[in-house]
């Protein structure tokens, strides 16, 4: 249910439309004097009208005010023409004194309005329009003129005059007189507004439910739903947090009926649960964010906030990072990013294949988008597809530098680091990694500071350098506190407990272990974190019981997409005990938890290879490989290969060479490495480091 806006809403929307279109511009027309030529310019879903200044967007006014207008129309006038700096500000801001950076604020400003892809920037060049002009109409036209020029000249002084070029004019500043608008006409066309836009005033008012109404968007396959934002901690943004509140609930409708119940930081903690709390299928997105003081020396005096937005969906989630000069610039960077990702399938996607597409589609769709760019890198990396994940990195980082937006380019620094890290380029991974924690530090970023650390701590735990792997993630855990993300920090505890115990330091282990168990508690999280811990408890545990009553802890705690690897591992080594011992029934009720398909096929399969039965276990395993591969679950394709390759040692009555081909052609070095000894059995060699 959207509900309609107010009748204060409705006109006071209104009252600024007709202001809008009778006080922003006057017009003079240089074609003959028998013509009147009106110009629509149309692009995407907008209408731009040249001579009123008016852009419109599926029939609903875009607010733009008088140097957007001045900008949109020197851009369209020669799409094809890269304008420097140097001419757009003669262009537009002719008499005033203004540094080069106001040009960037108001591209920036109308990509926000218009689409990431309108304005391309050429580095050392300038800007060019980048959208096809799909159609120039002639509305009211008595005589065609050879040619025409249309100087638009704001009601406000000191103004330029843009000249605008169409098709088949070879100029549009002819040698043709300068018709003139007799002072009745314009009361004409005064009073044919004011009874136009009462007129529009019902009409947005009645149907509001069927086009954009401020709470909703045209044809999104998704609802969007505002989660209103707190304090967090940080009173000096009391005002400016209000304000974007308002902003944000005018446009968006909020999950009242249950608010009472959570709030941004529950949300921030644990979107998953916050949302299937709030939403319980998947027609809606969920969002809120926090905002913070830019801190970042190049660029805060013009972009003195940024914000972080987190949209949950119904299977997963998505993080954008905005600057913004004001909260009325940031809510139309909220309200443009929202209205991409309504219409993405993304969140609702269930198999990995299909999560990896709708990200490519939407980098189609609006390739200048720094988010998408990064979420299509993060993604790649975890695919081991390195070389499009490289130029989906490169592209971050040149984008990022030329709107010179700090975070993400510290973040394209990480990624490359984590790309070089997977691909076994240590020293390369360090550069990368230290040269991302110096940024985030200089920006005060210290959630995304606290996630470098991390990746700081596996590259010396490969190097064996157990005194670096606590430093790194001791300063993880700081600065999460410092971030005030409980997650983040619980998680350094985990890590570390995990280290050492590795490193052969078990009581350290437990200690951490425990600690981050005392936090779980002290920021009353919901049992969802708790899975994690106990996985590690039961795994550490010295007796068979301790390590069966830790397992049966994880497969009580709710399952997320995050630990739902977790809760698989812990039905697979709760279903081995149990299989150790004989007890049968045991393990097959532990093991029909799982539900997906491809998992449980897999966890069959290692059920009847312990229970003496090597053609089901054959047939199960080989239902796993399938499944998993049409998905594109690679992990669980090299496990059921491995599996089927041993099933075959004891009969000859499968061929093999297809699961042996797999493995060897997909992979990776750090897998083969944790199972060298089984592969061994099966004959494939393990190359050396």
């Amino acid at each position: 249910m959207f509900e309609l806006p107010s009748i204060y809403t409705v006109a006071k929307r209104t009252l600024d439309y007709f202001w809008f279109a009778n006080t922003h511009l006057k017009i003079n027309l240089s074609t003959n004097d028998s013509c009147y030529k009106i110009i629509m310019i149309n692009f995407l879903n907008f209408q731009f009208d040249v001579e009123q200044g008016l852009l419109s967007q599926e029939q609903q006014f875009v607010s733009l005010n008088h140097t957007q207008i001045q900008l949109l129309t020197l851009l369209i006038s020669e799409p094809a023409r890269v304008f420097s700096k140097e001419e757009i500000l003669a262009a537009v801001w002719q008499h005033k004194v203004v540094s080069e950076q106001v040009i960037f604020q108001n591209i920036s400003q109308l990509r926000a309005l218009l689409g990431e892809s309108a304005i391309r920037t050429f580095p050392k060049k300038g800007y060019q329009w980048n959208i096809p002009l799909e159609d120039i109409g002639n509305v009211h036209s008595i005589t065609e003129p050879e040619s025409a020029s249309i100087e638009l000249t704001s009601a406000r002084p000191a103004t330029n005059k843009i000249k605008v070029k169409l098709s088949n004019a070879t100029s549009l500043s002819g040698e043709h007189k300068s018709a003139s608008y007799k002072k009745r006409s314009y009361n004409s066309f005064v009073y044919a507004g004011v009874i136009l836009c009462i007129s529009l005033f019902f009409i947005i008012y009645i149907s509001a439910s069927s086009v954009f109404n401020g709470k909703h968007f045209v044809d999104s396959q998704f609802d969007s739903l505002f989660l209103p934002l707190t304090l967090q901690g940080n009173k000096k943004l009391a005002q400016e947090t209000e304000q974007l509140n308002q902003l944000l609930i005018s446009e968006f409708n909020i999950p009242s009926n249950k608010l009472e119940r959570v709030n941004e930081g529950q949300f921030f903690n644990s979107p998953y649960m916050t949302y299937h709390t709030l939403q319980k299928d998947n027609t809606a997105l969920l969002f809120s964010g926090t905002l913070y003081k830019n801190y970042n020396e190049a660029t805060k005096l013009f972009q003195p906030y940024m914000f972080e937005l987190l949209i949950q969906g119904y299977e997963r989630q998505w993080v954008s990072y905005l600057y913004a000069q004001d909260m009325t610039e940031l809510s139309v960077k909220v309200i443009e990013q929202m209205r991409i990702l309504s219409n993405s399938r993304y969140f609702i996607q269930q198999q990995s294949a299909n999560v990896s597409a709708e990200l490519v589609l939407l980098n189609g769709q609006f390739p200048q988008n720094l988010s998408v760019l990064q979420k299509l890198a993060e993604r790649f990396i975890d695919e081991d597809k390195f070389d499009a994940a490289d130029g989906y990195i490169e592209q971050l980082l040149t984008l990022s530098t030329e709107r010179q937006h700090a975070l993400y380019y510290a973040y394209g620094k990480w990624l490359k680091g984590a790309l070089f890290a997977t691909k076994g380029e240590q020293a390369l991974a360090l550069a990368l990694y230290e040269q991302a924690n110096t940024l985030f530090s200089d920006t005060l970023l210290y959630g995304l500071q606290s996630e470098v650390n991390k990746s700081l701590a596996d590259l010396a735990h490969d190097n064996r350098d157990y005194d670096k792997v606590k430093a790194y993630l001791y300063a993880a855990a700081s600065l999460a506190r410092l971030a005030r993300k409980p997650v983040q920090e619980i998680q350094a505890y985990t890590l570390l407990s995990i280290k050492a115990r590795k490193f052969g330091f078990d009581k350290a282990s437990y200690d951490h272990l425990y600690q981050a168990k005392t936090l779980l508690a002290e920021y009353e999280l919901d049992g969802s974190h708790y899975m994690l811990p106990f996985y590690h408890f039961a795994l550490f545990a010295s007796t068979t019981e301790e390590k069966q009553h830790f397992f049966h802890e994880v497969l009580r705690m709710p399952v997320t997409p995050d630990n739902e690897w977790v809760f698989f591992s812990a039905v697979e080594a709760l279903s081995k005990l149990y299989l150790r011992e004989n007890n049968f029934r045991s393990a097959k009720t532990v093991i029909e938890q799982v539900k997906k398909p491809a998992l449980k096929a897999y966890l069959d399969a290692q059920y009847y290879q312990a229970n003496g039965d090597v053609s089901l276990a054959i047939l199960s395993a080989q239902d796993a490989f399938n499944f998993s591969r049409t998905q594109h679950t690679l992990w669980l394709s090299l496990n059921s290969a491995l599996l089927l390759l041993e099933l075959a040692n004891t009969t000859h009555n499968i061929e093999v060479s297809e699961y042996r081909v797999f493995i060897e052609s997909n992979a990776n070095l750090s897998w083969l490495q944790r199972r060298q000894a089984r592969l061994a059995q099966v004959g494939i060699a393990v190359p050396a480091l």
